[in-house]
């Protein structure tokens, strides 16, 4: 990647203190802004809507090329045009037209316009290739299947020692129909057994489960691993069933595919403990499957939200998106 293309290439790192932003101002000096339920990268792995992002907030920027945990300095609203931007494989976002995102050429504003000298701004053609993962999963509902299944995986495959993880399984124990009670960890013996073809709510949730009490992000790698035959057979199965890359390895299960699959994998299943060390330091991808369909003007203003970061940039729907350029108040 270029130096053009590293969007922490100056030397200062992150800013010394946040700064709050009159949204006045930041119109006046060119807010470049994204629609508000845009999922943004947190630095514990998981995703939250930029609308609901707090000043102070860890998130993941990029700094050299590689993902880097940064802290949210400013966050605010307006109303401006609004355009949606579609790539190959099936990501989408709506932001204004003037909010740039990182390409394998450099920074891109999303539609034509102009620059302070009057000059046309460098903007996202089609067949441009933006940098990143790519969309991110939805995270789950804690339905009935899904607390079910984080049970199983939690109990059947650890016992769970984490007291997040024993949280949430007391949590779920108790919400269970004529089940244990609140507070109480089931045993394993308690537990009903699974569906012959257990569905992806189950799986989810099993998965997640089995992941809090045995799993692993050392060094990126996701591992699952299990002595117990019953498990290991489920655990490939839920897999295979949410369409999750993986490789069988000696009483465990290792997810492939490179850091767009390990995301998905976490946003999809949604473990109780974070990951982030899965993401940090990883480096920022460049894939084909980026390259930008079409650019549509959605003919109408909207509310949209930005924010500041340390590193100058964050990541939005799996893209590498550029700061709001508006000075702070």
């Amino acid at each position: 990647m270029d130096a053009e293309s590293v969007p922490n290439g100056l030397p200062g790192g992150d800013l010394p203190s946040p700064r709050v932003v009159d949204p006045r101002r930041a119109v006046r000096a060119g807010a470049r802004c994204l629609a508000g339920d845009t999922p943004v990268l947190l630095a514990d792995g998981r995703t939250r809507p930029l609308s609901e992002l707090s000043v102070g907030e860890e998130v993941f920027g990029t700094r050299e090329g590689r993902f880097a945990v940064t802290r949210v300095r400013a966050h605010w609203k307006t109303t401006r045009p609004a355009y949606r931007l579609v790539l190959g494989d099936g990501t989408q976002v709506v932001a204004s037209g003037d909010h740039r995102f990182l390409t394998d050429e450099g920074w891109r504003h999303l539609a034509p316009g102009r620059c302070e000298g009057a000059e046309s701004r460098p903007h996202l053609v089609k067949g441009a290739r933006l940098v990143g993962t790519g969309r991110f999963a939805a995270p789950p509902a804690h339905l009935p299947d899904y607390r079910r299944g984080y049970l199983w995986g939690a109990v059947r495959g650890g016992p769970p020692c984490d007291p997040e993880v024993l949280a949430r399984v007391r949590d779920f124990a108790g919400g269970r129909a004529g089940g244990w009670g609140r507070g109480w960890v089931p045993r394993d013996g308690e537990l009903p057994e699974p569906a012959a073809e257990p569905g992806e709510e189950w799986s989810k949730g099993f998965l997640a489960g089995l992941f809090d009490a045995r799993g692993s992000s050392t060094g990126g790698e996701l591992v699952m691993s299990s002595s117990d035959g019953a498990v290991f057979d489920a655990a490939v199965r839920a897999l295979l069933r949410l369409e999750v890359p993986h490789v069988v390895e000696v009483r465990g299960v290792r997810v492939v595919g490179g850091l767009a699959a390990r995301l998905r994998f976490l946003h999809l299943i949604g473990p109780v403990l974070p990951r982030g060390n899965a993401v940090e330091g990883m480096a920022v991808p460049v894939t084909s499957r980026l390259e930008v369909v079409s650019v549509e003007s959605l003919g109408a203003a909207r509310t949209l939200h930005d924010i500041t970061t340390g590193t100058g940039d964050f990541v939005a729907n799996g893209l590498v998106s550029h700061n709001c350029s508006a000075a702070p108040a």
